[in-house]
């Protein structure tokens, strides 16, 4: 998904591709260090490993917080030291917990007995992270209800870490997507807090809580976020940074009554609102010889172009008048959890869209 230029002809396009702009990614950042200056970011890869943003953020001095075999090898093929990565999936496979052990990267979590006994086998010198449960309910995208552990289940989950011969240096919490509230993540690291007491009471010296992800650049950042004194914090920022780098184009393939077929799809990049509940919206529309359409707008049906039934983006969504087939419907803040997250149903390579740096 490589490419280069700026969409300024048209007719030099015929299919659905997404524009990048890395200066967005640098302003972005900036503000992320402004804002929390004591929260060292552990960008999660796996919301967009477009491998110019992982590049351009390794460069600016971001961590990695890696989900994957894959997504370590990447981060470790631009140079970057495995002491930069944290192995943040609380359930792996022994593969995958070996690999990282070869290559170094020794930081992990767990939530549950099972997965001690797993990474025991690679080995008990990795350095480990107690995954909490500190959910927020008003959270788009609740992950509690399939990791974290609950208060009731740390002292036995600690006992066997302890049992096993492990380091646990830190808790890791994740309070869900679109979370900004400083209350939110002032009552969750009062819970994590509570965690590393009992961490204590257990022998370790935990110092780092990591209070996850789910920052949104569109919803602003917690005022505050502090921290027990001597206790480090970092974080699993991926849709804060990437969300407003990249918009999508989309060329209008088809029209009928008042609904129209765009060549993208709930199987491309549109999955987003399957699995994120995101709602993408609608920057601009262009004729076919790049103009601006700016009619009155007129409640219409977009269509994804898979032979799928369910296959429809939005019911009666307002565009411009004037917009037909051959028209190209821009769409903005597509960078986070859109590509990542493609198919190749129907044989269309939703998964494979070029990408122009802008």
């Amino acid at each position: 998904m490589v490419g280069s230029g700026v969409f300024t002809d048209p007719s030099e396009f015929k299919d659905s591709f997404y524009t990048l702009n890395l200066s967005v990614l640098s302003k972005v950042y900036e503000e992320w260090t402004e804002a929390l200056p004591h929260v060292k970011p552990y960008y999660a890869v796996k919301c967009n490993p477009e491998p110019r943003i992982v590049e351009t953020l390794a460069k600016m001095g971001s961590n990695f917080d890696c989900a994957s075999q894959a997504e370590i090898q990447q981060v470790l093929d631009l140079g970057v030291g495995p002491e930069r990565i944290l192995y943040a999936n609380p359930c792996k496979r022994v593969e995958e917990i070996s690999f990282a052990k070869k290559n170094g990267v020794m930081r992990t979590t767990f939530d549950s007995v099972c997965e001690l006994k797993k990474i025991a086998r690679v080995g008990n010198d990795f350095q480990l992270f107690l995954r909490i449960r500190a959910d927020d309910p008003s959270a788009r995208c609740n992950l509690g209800v399939k990791y974290g552990a609950e208060e009731h289940e740390w002292d036995l989950l600690l006992f066997t870490a302890r049992t096993l011969g492990f380091d646990v240096v830190g808790i890791s919490f994740h309070v869900g997507s679109f979370a900004s509230s400083s209350e939110v993540f002032g009552g969750a690291v009062k819970t994590a807090t509570r965690a590393l007491e009992l961490a204590r009471e257990h022998g370790y010296d935990p110092r780092i809580i990591d209070i996850g992800g789910g920052f949104s650049s569109t919803h602003g950042l917690p005022k505050t976020i502090s921290a027990p004194k001597g206790v480090e914090l970092i974080a699993e920022p991926g849709r804060f940074f990437v969300e407003r780098v990249m918009e999508l184009h989309t060329p209008v393939i088809g029209t009928k009554g008042s609904g129209l077929t765009i060549s993208e799809s709930l199987y491309g990049a549109f999955n987003c609102i399957l699995f994120d509940h995101a709602a993408p919206q609608v920057k601009e529309v262009r004729d076919e010889f790049g103009n601006k359409i700016e009619g009155q707008p007129i409640k219409r049906t977009i269509f994804g172009s898979t032979c799928d039934g369910g296959d429809t983006i939005y019911k009666e969504y307002e565009l411009p008048e004037g917009t037909d087939y051959g028209s190209w419907i821009v769409w903005e803040n597509m960078g986070a959890y859109t590509c990542a997250a493609t198919t190749r149903f129907n044989g269309i390579p939703f998964n494979d869209r070029p990408i122009y740096t802008v």
